[in-house]
């Protein structure tokens, strides 16, 4: 009777959407009559499948008063039955997920996320992002997410959620947020071990999805070296896979349905539509500015996943597919620490894979100058930067980034900024701590400033440093990579 009760449930809450009950409705006027799928009713149009396959739209009130009394129950009874799988599901996840009974990728992605309690990450031209770290006692499915993300795409409406659940890089971290995630916080650690805690997320989001939509198929899922097998529940035009990888993740992906059926694999764009794209994100301001926009923000949360994130966030912004949890089990240890070596090596193989190259940035190292990262910045390519975000650091920067959306005289500003950065610079040079990366995404040539960007959320979004400064804590080793086209 167990195995019994999950299916029933799925055929009920299937059924509930899919129309296979066919109608007879009656033209008024010449009497015909046709047997029909009932397919939506809006505006006082019905819409309707013949036998024949093919879908037509007719005013109801050409319809004789039986028919009309027939559309009005099917949609009483239609809507009775949306609600009552809209009230499963969202009690099964915990939250108002689904609004009406069908597939969210028509709701607006922020509306979703309102929904969810998850605050916005970034918004672009073409995409926005709405990402959570959730307190402890926040459930979806019955199980704990450490990260939560809902992706919207070009029309702003909901493309796409990835939630992580237990991971080695969020399970058990003690460390901050932003500048903090280089200091120990002396948080309380989590019981039990990270697989004991995996296993247990997987088994809660099983029960609860198999509870809904019956048993699961088992797929393959993802490109290259994210490719990995996944269990997988469709409903509705949405796809919920269930992913656990040995000692790295337990995470769910929910996405159409035909994104699923084909994989998860992507097309790459043409270097010349990329070339133009790139180009329009470049800003040019009469004091001097030259920016790139519409990079998105990905924040790495309260652990030391800087490098991941900041490759997932050029990735992106260079139309390659990435998630900062999947590049980070192959160069992150449990600590947070990572590799950067390894991950370059393992984000070159997906970048390659889309017709783009993972370029080193050479004699990019503590005497680099504006003219080095300005041949990028113009065509819109971001640097991805090696450096050291020590503490003196970070306090000019805070605090100079909002001073300067004040200036009139840049000029005046251009000498006070170097003159600080000519007393600081020196004691930075070789201090070997808080080792980052971050991305730089323009330069002022008659300031002698470089535009910063870390992947600490919205409120680092963009900082300013003059150029002295960001050579002090350039990287000793290698100092920056590129995505190229």
């Amino acid at each position: 009777m167990r195995r019994i009760l999950p299916a029933l449930i799925a055929l009920t809450l299937s059924s509930a959407v899919a129309n296979t009950t066919w109608h007879t409705i009656t033209q008024e006027k010449t009497g015909k009559s046709l047997s029909v799928k009932l397919v939506k009713l809006a505006e006082g149009k019905v819409t309707f499948e013949s036998q024949n396959g093919r879908s037509y739209t007719l005013p109801v009130d050409t319809l004789t008063t039986e028919s009309r009394a027939t559309i009005d129950t099917w949609w009483k009874e239609r809507a009775a039955g949306a609600q009552k799988i809209t009230d499963s599901i969202n009690e099964a996840i915990g939250h108002t997920f689904i609004s009406d009974g069908n597939a969210i990728w028509n709701d607006p992605a922020e509306d979703v996320a309102r929904r969810l309690r998850w605050p916005r990450e970034s918004k672009t031209d073409d995409s926005s992002s709405f990402r959570a770290y959730p307190r402890a006692d926040y459930r979806f499915l019955g199980a704990r997410p450490y990260s939560a993300t809902l992706y919207g795409n070009e029309k702003g409406n909901t493309d796409l959620i990835s939630i992580v659940f237990a991971n080695k890089g969020d399970f058990g971290s003690t460390v901050g947020r932003g500048e903090d995630h280089f200091n120990n916080t002396g948080g309380e650690k989590p019981a039990g071990s990270l697989e004991e805690a995996m296993e247990r997320d997987a088994n809660r989001i099983t029960s609860a999805l198999t509870k809904l939509f019956g048993e699961p198929a088992r797929q393959r899922f993802g490109e290259k070296s994210d490719r990995r097998y996944v269990d997988r529940w469709d409903w509705n035009g949405m796809a919920f896979l269930l992913s656990v990888a040995d000692d790295e993740y337990c995470s769910l992906l929910i996405t159409r349905t035909e994104i699923a059926d084909a994989e998860g694999k992507t097309d790459f764009v043409k270097d010349s539509d990329l070339r133009a794209m790139l180009a329009e994100n470049v800003k040019r301001e009469d004091n001097g500015d030259v920016l790139i926009t519409n990079i998105p923000m990905v924040d790495q949360g309260p652990k030391g996943y800087c490098a991941p994130a900041t490759f997932e966030r050029a990735m992106r912004y260079m139309h390659v597919p990435a998630d900062m949890y999947l590049l980070a089990t192959v160069a992150t240890s449990p600590n947070g620490g990572t590799n950067t070596m390894l991950l370059a090596d393992e984000a070159e193989r997906i970048i390659r894979s889309k017709a783009r190259s993972l370029k080193i940035v050479k004699g990019f190292d503590q005497k680099f100058k504006i003219r080095d990262i300005q041949k990028y910045i113009d065509k819109g390519v971001p640097v991805m930067w090696m450096m050291r975000s020590l503490d003196p650091y970070n306090k000019i920067a805070n605090s100079r980034t909002p001073k300067r959306e004040k200036v009139t005289d840049f000029t005046a500003w251009a000498t006070e900024i170097a003159n600080e950065a000519e007393q600081v610079a020196p004691s930075l040079m070789n201090v070997q701590d808080n080792h980052h990366i971050c991305l730089i995404i323009g330069y002022n040539e008659k300031t002698n400033e470089v535009a910063v960007s870390d992947s600490w959320g919205p409120r680092y979004e963009l900082r300013w440093v003059h150029l002295d400064l960001a050579r002090a804590v350039t990287s000793h080793q290698i100092g920056a990579y590129v995505i190229s086209y």
